[in-house]
């Protein structure tokens, strides 16, 4: 489905709506480090996507930002929450999964050939191995978000429009609970930092807007997207 803009889609909806965005590349992204909780920055790529983010909220009437207590996701709604003087609200349950003694590791290039066969490990069952000196699986990380989650629905269904600006693993667990997925389901939810997703609390349904440059159109896609 195509808009003029994401009000138009928005008018058209008549819902309140859960916007759940991803923080903009970081530093340690555009460098393919593993970050986990590390609390890095944006890169120069994240600023412009936080830029675009902007721009396609920038109308809309939201009451609240929720965002995780890492830098990343305060410095991308930053802008929102000074122009619009939207209230931001940092919950620690919503930061990223820990990765334990491999962050700050790059992750094709191992130190060593153990920790490239641990990590490969992981990647194969996210959902229940962790990581050493302190990881989280994706069961940890649905158990600590439930809830944080239970306040901001209720805060969409009772004031209105709402964002989330949180990390990949997070938004998949989010996404895995707003719509009961279970959790192979929720583990091929993909959530890239230029995704935005668009939960309508009355009806359920859950909305992929790939945000482009401010002057393109915004496309609409019914559903979320997965895992290559």
């Amino acid at each position: 489905m195509i808009y003029p803009s994401l009000t138009d889609f928005l008018n058209e909806l008549q819902q309140n709506c859960l916007f759940l965005a991803r923080h903009g590349e970081t530093d340690w992204n555009a460098m393919g480090l593993i970050q986990g909780q590390q609390d890095r920055p944006l890169s120069p790529k994240g600023f412009q996507q936080r830029k675009n983010l902007f721009f396609q909220l920038q109308a809309v009437p939201l009451v609240k930002i929720y965002c995780s207590s890492l830098q990343r996701t305060l410095q991308t709604a930053q802008p929102l929450s000074e122009e619009n003087e939207i209230p931001v609200i940092s919950i620690p349950e919503l930061n990223e999964a820990k990765l334990g003694v491999f962050e700050g590791e790059h992750k094709v290039n191992f130190s060593d050939e153990k920790s490239r066969l641990m990590y490969a490990a992981f990647l194969k069952d996210e959902i229940n191995i962790t990581l050493p000196g302190g990881g989280e699986n994706l069961r940890a990380v649905y158990a600590r978000i439930q809830k944080p989650l239970q306040e901001i629905k209720r805060s969409v269904a009772q004031d209105g429009h709402v964002l989330v600006v949180g990390h990949r693993n997070v938004n998949k667990m989010l996404v895995q609970s707003l719509l009961g997925l279970d959790f192979e389901a929720g583990y091929r939810v993909e959530h890239r930092n230029h995704w935005l997703y668009i939960f309508a609390i009355q009806s359920n349904e859950i909305y992929l807007m790939k945000i482009k440059s401010p002057a393109d159109k915004v496309e609409i896609i019914s559903g979320y997207g997965e895992i290559d």
